[in-house]
């Protein structure tokens, strides 16, 4: 009988790892493919532009993490999405907390509709990212010290 070198479970690990890695782009293409149809139907106000913004940011995102495959940095959504360390936390919140206030004059000046949902969504998405940033930097600030 020939000895193999993997051990147990690995073929198990490398198939969820496969399956992780063409789930987000299912997840992404998903996305785009609603933004599509929601800028196609054109309801209300707005409607257009925010479908074809969520298509395009899912499209973007997209590319950009095949890229970062090719280009053998295979990090973590965290790691690909959020800053790492203070100087860039204190650009990012100032940022961030503009585009939230953005979004919620957007949603103040269209009391309905697709647009008053998307500054919404866009003020809850910057309040996410600012609090996630924050506990990013943290983390790593605290995994380097210990």
């Amino acid at each position: 009988m020939a000895a193999t070198s993997r051990g147990p479970g690995s073929g198990d690990r490398a198939f969820w790892t496969w399956l992780g890695f063409w789930l987000q782009f299912f997840v992404l293409g998903l996305l785009a493919i609603f933004g599509a149809g929601f800028a196609s139907r054109g309801a209300g106000p707005g409607a257009y532009t925010t479908g074809l913004l969520l298509t395009l940011a899912a499209l973007a995102l997209a590319f950009q993490r095949l890229k970062s495959h090719f280009d053998g940095d295979d990090r973590s959504w965290s790691d690909f999405l959020f800053v790492d360390d203070m100087g860039d936390l204190v650009v990012a919140i100032p940022l961030f907390t503009i585009l939230g206030l953005a979004g919620l004059v957007i949603a103040r000046t269209w009391l309905y509709g697709s647009l008053h949902a998307a500054g919404i969504g866009l003020f809850v998405a910057c309040a996410i990212i600012i609090f996630l940033d924050i506990k990013h930097v943290f983390d790593r600030r605290d995994r380097r010290g210990a």
